[in-house]
Protein backbone atom coordinates (compact mmCIF):
# COMPACT_ATOMS: atom_id res chain seq x y z
CA UNK A 1 0.00 0.00 0.00
CA UNK A 2 2.94 2.31 0.64
CA UNK A 3 4.04 1.93 -3.00
CA UNK A 4 0.56 2.94 -4.16
CA UNK A 5 -0.24 5.81 -1.81
CA UNK A 6 3.19 7.17 -0.85
CA UNK A 7 5.52 6.30 -3.72
CA UNK A 8 2.72 6.37 -6.37
CA UNK A 9 4.21 3.45 -8.29
CA UNK A 10 2.90 0.08 -9.42
CA UNK A 11 4.02 -2.32 -6.71
CA UNK A 12 6.00 -5.37 -7.85
CA UNK A 13 4.28 -7.39 -5.09
CA UNK A 14 0.76 -6.26 -5.92
CA UNK A 15 -2.29 -6.91 -3.77
CA UNK A 16 -5.15 -8.83 -5.32
CA UNK A 17 -8.77 -9.44 -4.44
CA UNK A 18 -9.94 -12.52 -6.31
CA UNK A 19 -13.63 -13.41 -6.44
CA UNK A 20 -15.30 -16.40 -8.08
CA UNK A 21 -19.03 -15.62 -8.11
CA UNK A 22 -19.94 -18.91 -9.81
CA UNK A 23 -19.20 -20.73 -6.54
CA UNK A 24 -22.44 -19.35 -5.13
CA UNK A 25 -24.29 -18.46 -8.35
CA UNK A 26 -23.55 -20.84 -11.24
CA UNK A 27 -25.71 -18.70 -13.55
CA UNK A 28 -22.89 -16.14 -13.68
CA UNK A 29 -21.21 -18.19 -16.43
CA UNK A 30 -22.28 -20.68 -19.09
CA UNK A 31 -22.48 -24.30 -17.96
CA UNK A 32 -19.04 -25.85 -17.67
CA UNK A 33 -17.35 -22.46 -17.17
CA UNK A 34 -16.43 -20.24 -14.23
CA UNK A 35 -16.41 -16.48 -13.75
CA UNK A 36 -13.63 -14.65 -11.93
CA UNK A 37 -13.18 -11.06 -10.87
CA UNK A 38 -9.81 -9.72 -9.78
CA UNK A 39 -9.14 -6.28 -8.34
CA UNK A 40 -5.68 -4.84 -7.84
CA UNK A 41 -5.33 -1.44 -6.15
CA UNK A 42 -3.16 0.96 -8.18
CA UNK A 43 -2.16 4.63 -7.96
CA UNK A 44 -4.55 7.21 -9.42
CA UNK A 45 -3.81 9.34 -12.49
CA UNK A 46 -1.96 11.93 -10.39
CA UNK A 47 0.92 9.45 -10.14
CA UNK A 48 2.03 10.11 -13.70
CA UNK A 49 1.74 6.45 -14.72
CA UNK A 50 0.97 6.23 -18.44
CA UNK A 51 -1.90 3.75 -18.43
CA UNK A 52 -1.97 3.61 -22.23
CA UNK A 53 1.42 1.86 -21.91
CA UNK A 54 1.23 0.22 -18.48
CA UNK A 55 -2.26 -1.33 -18.34
CA UNK A 56 -1.53 -4.37 -20.53
CA UNK A 57 1.86 -5.28 -18.95
CA UNK A 58 0.32 -4.90 -15.49
CA UNK A 59 -2.60 -7.11 -16.52
CA UNK A 60 -0.12 -9.67 -17.88
CA UNK A 61 1.83 -9.71 -14.59
CA UNK A 62 -1.36 -10.35 -12.65
CA UNK A 63 -2.41 -13.16 -15.00
CA UNK A 64 1.01 -14.81 -14.76
CA UNK A 65 0.88 -14.61 -10.96
CA UNK A 66 -2.60 -16.14 -10.85
CA UNK A 67 -1.59 -18.94 -13.21
CA UNK A 68 1.55 -19.75 -11.26
CA UNK A 69 -0.07 -19.68 -7.82
CA UNK A 70 -3.78 -20.39 -8.09
CA UNK A 71 -5.27 -20.97 -11.55
CA UNK A 72 -3.07 -23.15 -13.79
CA UNK A 73 -3.66 -22.59 -17.52
CA UNK A 74 -5.91 -19.60 -16.78
CA UNK A 75 -5.07 -17.63 -19.92
CA UNK A 76 -5.46 -20.63 -22.22
CA UNK A 77 -9.00 -21.10 -20.90
CA UNK A 78 -10.30 -17.54 -21.04
CA UNK A 79 -13.44 -17.28 -23.17
CA UNK A 80 -14.23 -13.60 -22.47
CA UNK A 81 -12.25 -10.93 -20.68
CA UNK A 82 -12.66 -7.28 -19.78
CA UNK A 83 -10.27 -5.15 -17.78
CA UNK A 84 -10.27 -1.51 -16.82
CA UNK A 85 -7.70 0.92 -15.46
CA UNK A 86 -7.71 4.44 -13.99
CA UNK A 87 -8.27 5.93 -17.46
CA UNK A 88 -11.67 4.23 -17.54
CA UNK A 89 -12.58 5.60 -14.12
CA UNK A 90 -11.46 9.09 -15.16
CA UNK A 91 -12.77 9.28 -18.73
CA UNK A 92 -15.87 7.08 -18.62
CA UNK A 93 -17.03 7.29 -15.01
CA UNK A 94 -15.84 10.87 -14.42
CA UNK A 95 -14.02 9.86 -11.24
CA UNK A 96 -11.52 12.48 -10.12
CA UNK A 97 -7.99 11.43 -11.16
CA UNK A 98 -9.37 8.03 -12.13
CA UNK A 99 -9.64 6.96 -8.50
CA UNK A 100 -11.94 3.96 -8.21
CA UNK A 101 -12.65 4.45 -4.52
CA UNK A 102 -12.57 8.26 -4.27
CA UNK A 103 -10.63 9.64 -1.30
CA UNK A 104 -7.56 7.86 0.04
CA UNK A 105 -8.51 5.04 2.44
CA UNK A 106 -6.97 6.45 5.60
CA UNK A 107 -8.62 6.48 9.01
CA UNK A 108 -9.49 10.17 8.77
CA UNK A 109 -11.07 9.68 5.34
CA UNK A 110 -13.16 6.65 6.25
CA UNK A 111 -16.77 6.12 7.27
CA UNK A 112 -18.06 9.08 9.31
CA UNK A 113 -14.99 11.18 8.46
CA UNK A 114 -15.92 11.21 4.77
CA UNK A 115 -17.99 14.10 3.46
CA UNK A 116 -21.47 13.85 4.93
CA UNK A 117 -24.50 13.21 2.78
CA UNK A 118 -26.28 16.47 3.58
CA UNK A 119 -24.56 19.76 2.77
CA UNK A 120 -23.60 21.78 5.80
CA UNK A 121 -23.61 24.94 3.67
CA UNK A 122 -26.71 24.75 1.48
CA UNK A 123 -30.28 23.65 2.21
CA UNK A 124 -31.60 20.81 0.07
CA UNK A 125 -28.16 19.83 -1.29
CA UNK A 126 -27.24 16.19 -0.82
CA UNK A 127 -24.23 14.06 -1.76
CA UNK A 128 -24.16 10.41 -2.71
CA UNK A 129 -21.45 8.10 -4.01
CA UNK A 130 -18.05 6.59 -3.32
CA UNK A 131 -16.58 9.82 -1.96
CA UNK A 132 -19.25 10.31 0.69
CA UNK A 133 -20.29 8.62 3.92
CA UNK A 134 -20.22 5.62 4.42
CA UNK A 135 -17.63 4.80 1.76
CA UNK A 136 -16.62 3.28 -1.55
CA UNK A 137 -17.52 0.02 -3.21
CA UNK A 138 -20.96 -1.08 -4.27
CA UNK A 139 -22.26 -1.67 -0.71
CA UNK A 140 -21.02 1.75 0.41
CA UNK A 141 -22.44 3.56 -2.59
CA UNK A 142 -25.82 1.84 -2.21
CA UNK A 143 -25.86 2.64 1.51
CA UNK A 144 -25.04 6.25 0.62
CA UNK A 145 -28.03 6.36 -1.73
CA UNK A 146 -30.29 4.86 0.93
CA UNK A 147 -29.11 7.45 3.46
CA UNK A 148 -29.78 10.31 1.04
CA UNK A 149 -33.19 8.87 0.19
CA UNK A 150 -34.05 8.97 3.87
CA UNK A 151 -32.73 12.51 4.30
CA UNK A 152 -34.70 13.77 1.29
CA UNK A 153 -37.79 12.05 2.70
CA UNK A 154 -37.34 14.01 5.94
CA UNK A 155 -37.10 17.36 4.15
Amino acid sequence: MSDIFNEEILPPDFSLYLHMPTLTDPSMAPEGHEAFYVLSPVPHMGSGIDWTKQAKPYRDSIMQFLEKNYLPDLQANIVAEHYIDPLHFQDTLNSYLGSAFSVQPTLLQSAWFRPHNRSEDFDNLYFVGAGTHPGAGLPGVLASAKIVGGLVGEA
